[in-house]
C-alpha cells in the first residue's frame, strides 16, 4: 500500500488552491493586484497605496507620552510605513509578470494532449501509468472499466471543444493576465487529466481495458443523467462563448441565457464537471470526490471571476445593468 495517496493529493491541492483564492479575494492589496484581468483589469490603479496613514500624526494616547517615546512611535511608525512600501513594490513586481490573456489555449492544448496521454497509458498500462498506480492506495470501491473510458471520453471531448473555440473564437487583443494565473490553469488541466480515472485504479489492477469497453452499450440512469447534463451544458457553453465573439464592442449582453446571469457560461463549465463527478462516481458514491475536489476549485475560481464581473459591469453600465442577475448559479449565488 502506498504511504502517499495520489488521490488524496490532488483532492488535497484542489481544494487548497480554491482557499488561496478565496484568501486573495479576501485581501484588497491581493484582489487588486492579482485577481483583476483583461478588460476589468482597466479600472484597477496599478498600484495600491500601502502607506499607514500620516506618521506625524498624533495617536490616541500621545499627549502622555515623554518626548523621547513620541519620538521612538514616529520612528516605529516611519520604519513601518517604509515595510508596507516594500512590500507594496514586491507585489507591484510580483502583479507585472504577465502573459498575454491569448495564451489560455495552451490550457485546452494540454488538456487534450493529457487525455490521449493517459488514454494510452491506461490502455497499455505504460510506465507513467505505473508510477500513478503504485502511489494509490488501495480501495474496496472502485470505478469500472467502462465508467473509466465515458469519463475520459468526455473530458477529452471538453478539452477538444474548448480547445476549438479558443480557435474559432479568438480575436485580436492586447489584454493580459499575471502568470500566476496561466500557471495555475496549467496545473489544473495537468492534474485532471489524471482525477478523472484515478479512483479506477483498484479496478485496474485486476483487469485491462479492451475493445468491448469501447462499445455502444443502453446507458444505466446514472450514465443518461450525466450524459444529458454534461451535453446540455457544453452545447449552452459553446452558444455563450459564440455569442460573446461576435460582439462589436464589449457591453452587457443581451443574449438570452445572460437575462438572469452573469455569467452563464461559468455555470455550464460547473455543471460539465459536476456531470463527470456524477459519471466517475465509484461503486456505492453519489459522485467521484476526486472530481468534486476539482468542481470546488473551478466553482471558486469562477465565482471570485463572475463576481468580479459583476460589480464591473455596475460599475460601467450602471447598477441596473445587473440588477436582479445572479453571478453564476441561478438561485445561490
Amino acid at each position: 500500500m502506498a504511504t502517499v495517496d495520489a488521490a488524496t493529493v490532488i483532492q488535497a491541492s484542489y481544494v487548497s488552491a480554491a482557499a488561496a483564492i478565496l484568501v486573495i479575494r479576501a485581501v484588497p492589496s491581493l484582489r487588486d493586484r492579482f485577481l483583476a484581468y483583461g478588460s476589468r483589469a482597466s479600472d484597477v490603479p496599478s498600484t495600491v497605496d500601502f502607506k499607514v496613514g500620516n506618521v506625524d500624526a498624533p495617536t490616541t494616547g500621545d499627549s502622555h507620552q515623554s518626548g523621547v517615546e513620541r519620538s521612538s512611535a514616529k520612528v516605529d511608525k516611519k520604519d513601518a510605513a517604509s515595510a508596507t512600501s516594500v512590500v507594496g513594490k514586491l507585489l507591484d513586481s510580483a502583479a507585472s509578470i504577465q502573459v498575454p490573456h491569448s495564451w489560455f489555449a495552451s490550457f485546452y492544448v494540454v488538456s487534450t494532449l493529457s487525455s490521449a496521454f493517459w488514454a494510452y497509458e491506461i490502455v497499455f498500462k505504460a510506465a507513467a501509468f505505473n508510477v500513478v498506480a503504485d502511489l494509490s492506495s488501495d480501495n474496496d470501491r472502485s470505478m469500472t472499466l467502462r465508467q473509466i473510458v465515458v469519463v475520459s471520453a468526455m473530458m477529452f471531448a471538453q478539452g477538444a471543444r474548448r480547445l476549438y473555440e479558443s480557435i474559432e473564437f479568438a480575436k485580436p487583443s492586447s489584454s493580459k493576465m499575471f502568470v500566476g494565473h496561466w500557471i495555475m490553469g496549467l496545473w489544473f488541466y495537468v492534474t485532471i487529466g489524471v482525477a478523472v480515472w484515478i479512483e479506477g485504479i483498484p479496478m485496474l489492477r485486476q483487469a485491462d481495458v479492451e475493445m468491448k469497453h469501447f462499445q455502444f452499450v443502453p446507458p444505466t440512469p446514472r450514465t443518461f443523467i450525466a450524459s444529458v447534463i454534461f451535453i446540455l451544458a457544453s452545447g449552452g457553453q459553446v452558444d455563450c462563448h459564440g455569442y460573446l465573439s461576435s460582439l462589436k464592442r464589449y457591453g452587457v449582453p443581451q443574449h438570452p441565457a445572460f437575462q438572469s446571469l452573469v455569467c452563464p457560461h461559468y455555470f455550464a463549465e460547473c455543471l460539465i464537471y459536476l456531470s463527470m463527478a456524477i459519471q466517475a462516481a465509484p461503486k456505492g458514491a453519489l459522485v467521484n470526490r476526486t472530481i468534486l475536489c476539482a468542481l470546488v476549485f473551478v466553482g471558486v475560481n469562477l465565482g471570485v471571476t463572475a463576481d468580479g464581473t459583476k460589480k464591473w459591469y455596475a460599475k460601467r453600465f450602471g447598477p441596473q445593468s445587473v440588477e436582479g442577475k445572479w453571478r453564476m448559479i441561478p438561485y445561490l449565488f
